[in-house]
This record gives C-alpha cells, structure tokens and sequence, in this order.
C-alpha cells in the first residue's frame, strides 16, 4: 500500500485513483504525484530548484486528465519536473504569459477556449501552428515563447490507432467550425479526403472557413458547408463516412446532444474530440445504437505525447503514459 504523500493542498493517499499499479509494479508518482490542486497564474506555489515546471491552460480546466498522462511520462525517463491545471478565463490570456515565465515555466498546454488566442500571442509561431492557425503547445526557449498545433497529427494518430481507416477515401463531416474543428478541417484540406463538410451553429463561420480552403480543395475533392439546422443536415449525415465532433457540447453535464445518431448511415464512425472522464453523452447514444463511436481521450494521448517531445527532446513513453492516462479515466479494466 503507498503511504499518504502531500505537495501544499494537493494530497494523495493509497485510496487516491493515482495510487495504482503501472507495468505489474507499484508506481508513485514523482515528487509528490500529480498535482491535483487548480491553480491561477496568480498563485502558482514555489518551484523547487531544479524542477522543471509545465501545465495546461484552459476555461474551465479542473476536468483535465493532462497532469497524469504527464507525469507518467517525467516518471518514466527520471525527469524531475510537474504539469499543472492553470485557470485562466479568456479576458486574462495575455496578461498570464508573463507571469507563468515568472513562475518557472519551460511549456504549456492550450485548451478551450485559449488556442485560438495563443496564435497571436507567442514570440514564433511554428510550421504546424501557422497550418492550424491556433496553438496548443508552447515552449519557452530564454524569454522567446514558441508556439505549435499538436492537434491535427494527434488525432490523425488516434484515429489509425482506433480504426485504421483511410480518410483519403472518406466523407468527413465536421461539426464546429472553431477551435479544434477548424484544426482539422485545415489539416484535411491539405492532406486529402474523398469529400469534406463543415457545419456550425453560426453558418457564416462556416462559409468563411470553406472559402479559405476552397484553394486547397481544388479538383482533389469535395468541399462545401451548410448551416447546423439546415434541412440539408439530415441527408449529409446519410452520406457520412466520419463524423467529427469538434464543438465544446460534451463537456457539460447538462449539454444537449450536438446531433441525433440515429440519423447517421449506418456505416459511420464518430469521432467526439471532447473527452471527459466518463465518455460523453454523445458517445454513449451512439455506440446504445450499435455504432463506432469515440472520445477525444485517444487524441489527448497522442497529441499529449508529442507535448511532451516538444518540451524535452525525448521520446514520450507511450505506453507509460497511455497506461495512466486510461486509468485516470478508469477506462481499464
């Protein structure tokens, strides 16, 4: 049995889901375990000499499963380091650069609704940030903060994980046309599909984003958008290979389902990047009905690995922290 260990109010205890067995071995986290407390910018504790000090930003942020995947990974290579839950609403992004570099920041992960944002407010902006037009990833290099988008080549990993499908010969639809709706439908307009459709509540983001992409398009394949309650909704669902859930509805206990699945063909995937520690209310209708259905909880793992590289240099310890991570979310058995 792990005996109780503390850092300031975060304390974790044999009882404490983080307490659990990792490659048939006790595992203890390092340095205190993950860090189960949410901080602001405003009050970040001391870091200890030389620890190196990352996080995720976000509004809301409590539900993140980020610092286990994380620490699994610092554990795993013998870094002394520790990933926090930093609360910053969106009116205070910029103001809480600075002071995360004050705190002993090396990087930093970006969720909603901050990814967008952070775009404009790194030093450099990277190749895979400038595609996805937000950032997701920062690292700190002297006092340059330099921003990338893991997004789109984690959920491209995820999804080979998960169902190995050629997307190069699929009907994607997307739902949600900001954040990481707009990340993926930019990487697949570059990559290639058999025909892709964007939807979102306001249609005129939509239209905005089809035209930015129409270049890209071309002949390869078909590209076009329609309203969210367009009576055309209906019938694309009937024509949909993938659906791609890239709106924030999920994430709320109270969220409305984004769609009906039973009015999607019966063949279709989908693909719901919102995760939460139970799978989302949309995810359960779908596979009720018999159909393949997924959270973004895979996303986050491989999105989160490469982070992860990013920041150290090293190879991420997939399976180190794929083990955490489902386990944080008692996805195992």
């Amino acid at each position: 049995m792990l005996k109780d260990i503390s850092y300031g109010k975060a304390r974790l205890g044999s009882t404490d889901p983080t307490a659990f067995l990792l490659g048939e071995t006790p595992f203890r986290w390092l340095n205190g375990g993950v860090i189960s407390e949410v901080f602001t910018p405003n009050t970040l504790p001391p870091l200890p000499p030389g620890r190196a000090r990352y996080g995720v930003l976000g509004h809301p942020i409590a539900h993140s499963l980020s610092p286990f995947l994380h620490h699994a990974g610092f554990v795993a290579l013998g870094l002394d380091a520790e990933y926090l839950r930093i609360e910053v609403p969106a009116a205070d992004l910029a103001s809480a650069i600075s002071l995360l570099k004050k705190g002993g920041f090396r990087g930093w992960n970006c969720t909603l609704p901050h990814k967008n944002s952070m775009f404009s407010l790194v030093d450099r902006v990277e190749p895979t940030a400038t595609e996805a037009k937000s950032v997701n990833t920062v690292r700190i290099e002297g006092d340059q903060s330099q921003g990338f988008s893991t997004d789109a080549l984690g959920w491209r990993a995820a999804i080979k994980e998960t169902w190995n499908i050629d997307l190069g010969k699929s009907r994607i639809l997307i739902l949600g046309c900001g954040g990481v709706g707009q990340t993926l439908a930019r990487h697949l307009a570059k990559t290639g599909c058999r025909s892709l459709l964007l939807v979102n509540r306001d249609p005129t983001k939509a239209k905005k984003l089809e035209a930015e992409l129409a270049p890209l398009a071309t002949e390869r394949f078909s590209l076009r958008s329609i309203g969210w309650h367009s009576k055309d909704l209906d019938h694309a669902l009937k024509e949909t290979d993938l659906l791609i859930q890239g709106t924030s509805l999920g994430l709320g206990k109270d969220d409305p389902l984004p769609i009906d699945p039973a009015k999607l063909a019966r063949g279709t995937k989908l693909y719901d990047t919102v995760y939460r520690q139970e799978l989302t209310p949309l995810v359960r209708a779908a596979r009720k009905l018999g159909y393949q259905a997924e959270d973004g909880l895979g996303m986050l793992l491989h999105q989160g690995a490469l982070s992860f590289t990013i920041w150290t240099g090293q190879t991420a310890p997939l399976e180190k922290m794929r083990h955490a991570l489902f386990h944080a979310a008692q996805r195992l058995p």
